[in-house]
């Protein structure tokens, strides 16, 4: 049998049955040309596909790789003797021959990798993309197309696993063909019957080791095989567009586990999806995930939707366009694996995403040099100043956490906390990692200096001698702090009871002598500080923050001073969201300045005194940390439980006298 001129001719009247771009029969040419053979005859196949193509498109734009598709589309039909198709993509399909021997078949495939390098192409693209070939011998016609090109695109894909630049030929008794021949008649009744598990990966804040979120995995429990990983079989499920049905399917698992969380102290944490790019072309798809989400009763605003980096490469105005109907619809939405190629940075600018997660191959190429560590302190700082939520993949050592909190960013999954976890094992977790429900941590200093829980002591090894006078309530204490130089005679306490970026502070201050700019509480972060100052300038108490980054980085959120022998309840606030701080004394808003840079990561929390100025003189008591926003009407009610109490002696004038 030979592969005629005459049977390309019959395909050529028909212009749709060609590819536009390089002028070879597309897939449907490629379908009408086998249905023509005669059903006896016998043929190879071979199935090529360009290295590292998205790269060229990626770093070069989609006319150059337009370009060299052109280039290897003429380089395939020079040399191979026989039908040579474009099916899509960077994917070339040649029908042979069957009576081309097999040496004549591997001097072919020897031939396209050598001449590759030497086609009339930029040398800098070159260098970076190879050919995979996938080759499957003597197949009849009446065999299925769609068989004999699974079989020689399976070979294609174990070249790329072996290294790529190279050819491999089919062998009917390889085992991970055999085996993704058989996951793919097994995977519809699988998902009909159960068999893909959710598990579930914490997502922890690294400072306060809280638990704060989780992602959705799968795994397949196979009745024979036991628990498939998804390295098996996600892969081949995106090539054959199962991937669509098992992401809905966990959707849907998520939302009944979330259902069944009512009422459990983490039945609000949010829950991670991952969606792949299927999905983002349909533009039913967000309303098909609300659909889901109302039918259990769900917060949409529970529920993350995960899409890879790579998605946003291309095509990127149509994706953009479903992403911001996904936040319209009040789904949380994060782009995963960040970093792990080519990253689209100026599309951060346009994407209404709420969380970028950073790769844990970039944590990994970045953690062993100077050069990377910089890099990726300053992609996580770029995204905390668009406003976006960071969580960094793959934390499985303490040098890595330690690296990562450095860096600004809290949110890590990894094995250093848990691996994903069946959900027996996740509420486990869960019930032992979770944050309290104010995320709050309250240090009242009544005769000791333990927080409420009795789990965190301050450190009071710079003061000489503990002692306490009359605090706000009667029969209740406040811890007396009697100056000193600068850092003596203050109590530290640990870093992770501030944990995040956005913050309140409440405490109640008794000021006895004055001293102009003497601190209260000083936190120190890595690239900054604040400061609570009931007495900073003549008539004026100030929360300073310093931004070390900007020689002007001095910020002052005045109000009125705190009055000497006078008990005050001073707040401060800060949100990071919208770069904007706020001062109250005694429930009233007395100042707030916007567009001030926040400060990532404290390092040191001091209460009684800071690193510049003597320390203060008076009491302090009722000191808490939030480790979120609060409104004015909670700083307002806030204050107003405190006042209202019988036993409230606050304000009564010379209690101490």
């Amino acid at each position: 049998m030979k592969l005629n001129e005459k049977m390309l001719g019959k395909i050529r009247e028909y212009p749709a049955e060609f590819d536009y771009l390089t002028g070879l029969p597309n897939r449907r040419g490629l379908y009408e040309f086998y249905n023509m053979l005669e059903s006896d005859a016998i043929v190879h196949a071979m199935f090529i596909d360009i290295d590292n193509f998205k790269r060229v498109n990626d770093i070069y734009g989609h006319s150059m790789g337009d370009e060299l598709l052109i280039c290897i589309s003429k380089l395939i039909e020079e040399n191979v003797f026989g039908f040579t198709s474009r099916i899509g993509g960077d994917e070339f399909v040649a029908v042979l021959d069957g009576d081309m021997g097999i040496d004549e078949l591997e001097s072919t495939a020897k031939k396209l990798l050598k001449n590759m390098q030497d086609i009339d192409f930029r040398k800098d693209i070159l260098s970076n993309v190879s050919l995979s070939i996938g080759i499957v011998t003597m197949q009849k016609v009446s065999l299925r197309l769609d068989d004999i090109l699974h079989k020689c695109d399976s070979a294609m894909y174990e070249a790329k696993y072996d290294g790529k630049n190279r050819y491999v030929f089919y062998r009917e008794n390889d085992r991970t063909i055999r085996r993704n021949r058989n996951m793919e008649l097994e995977m519809d009744e699988a998902l009909k019957n159960g068999q893909f598990e959710v598990y579930l990966q914490p997502k922890v804040n690294m400072i306060s080791t809280k638990l704060t979120g989780a992602e959705a995995l799968s795994r397949w429990n196979h009745p024979v095989d036991g628990v498939r990983t998804p390295a098996i079989y996600i892969s081949l499920f995106e090539k054959n567009g199962f991937i669509s049905k098992l992401d809905l399917y966990m959707f849907e698992q998520v939302c009944k586990i979330k259902q069944s969380w009512h009422g459990k102290k983490y039945g609000h944490i949010p829950v991670s999806v991952n969606m792949s790019r299927l999905h983002l072309y349909n533009k039913e798809f967000p309303d098909m995930l609300v659909e889901i989400a109302d039918r259990y009763g769900v917060s949409h605003n529970e529920l993350e939707i995960e899409i890879t980096e790579s998605v946003f490469v291309k095509d990127s105005e149509e994706l953009i366009r479903n992403v911001k109907m996904l936040k319209e619809r009040e789904f949380i939405v994060s782009i995963d694996d960040f970093g792990s190629g080519f990253s689209a940075l100026n599309l951060l600018k346009d994407l209404p995403v709420d969380i970028i997660k950073i790769d844990k191959e970039f944590l990994d190429d970045s953690g062993d040099d100077d050069r990377g560590k910089k890099v990726l302190r300053n992609v996580i700082n770029m995204c905390k100043d668009l406003k976006l939520d960071v969580v960094t993949e793959g934390i499985e050592t303490e040098e890595q956490r330690e690296f990562i909190v450095r860096c600004g960013c809290q949110i890590a999954q990894g094995f250093l906390y848990a691996k994903p976890l069946p959900l027996n094992e996740f509420d486990k977790f869960a019930n032992e990692y979770i944050a309290n429900d104010d995320t709050s941590y309250t240090f009242k200093l009544d005769g000791d200096i333990k927080s409420d829980d009795g789990k965190i002591e301050a450190d009071a090894k710079c003061f000489s001698e503990l002692k306490y006078g009359t605090g706000i309530f009667k029969n209740k204490k406040a811890l007396v702090f009697p100056g000193g130089e600068k850092e003596q005679e203050v109590i530290e306490l640990p870093n992770e009871i501030l944990s995040s970026d956005s913050f309140m502070v409440s405490m109640w201050i008794y000021p006895i002598e004055e001293h102009s700019w003497s601190c209260a509480m000083y936190v120190k972060y890595e690239t900054g500080f604040f400061g609570m100052i009931p007495l900073a300038w003549e008539g004026h108490s100030s929360f300073r923050i310093r931004d070390s980054k900007e020689v002007d980085g001095w910020y002052d959120i005045s109000g009125c001073k705190l009055q000497v022998n006078e008990w005050s309840h001073y707040v401060v606030s800060y949100n990071a969201k919208t770069e904007t701080a706020y001062a109250y004394i005694n429930g009233q808003l007395v100042g707030n300045m916007k567009n001030v840079p926040g400060n990532r990561y404290a390092k040191r929390i001091v209460l009684g005194g800071d690193v510049f100025q003597p320390s203060f003189i008076g009491k302090i008591c009722e000191v808490t940390f939030y480790n979120e926003i609060r409104d004015h009407d909670f700083v307002y009610n806030l204050h107003q439980s405190y006042v209202t109490r019988d036993d409230f002696i606050g304000f009564e004038i010379g209690i101490d006298k």
